[in-house]
């Protein structure tokens, strides 16, 4: 198995993995009707949303986005260079 494949399983593990932790955290707020879902602990609302969503984030855009962009990119040039 080459590495880019082992890339591409770590990156959409991980970024379940904290979108899960996202999924757990609002239904807690929504199912205890409380926003103070984890009594008063302010660190867990300042890691969900600066650790957690940022990881979310990144691992999301380089999983997906990243090699949209680079096809885009290589298709775009191929017709250019046709076209010329």
């Amino acid at each position: 198995m080459n590495l880019a494949r082992n890339w591409n399983t770590i990156l959409r593990w991980v970024h379940l993995t904290f979108g899960m932790m996202i999924s757990v955290y609002f239904a807690r707020i929504t199912f205890t009707g409380n926003t103070d879902a984890w009594d008063n602990d302010p660190w867990v609302t300042m890691f969900v949303g600066q650790a957690v969503v940022a990881i979310v984030f990144w691992t999301g855009i380089i999983k997906w986005q990243l090699p949209r962009i680079k096809k885009w990119n290589r298709n775009r040039k191929k017709s250019k260079a046709a076209t010329n």
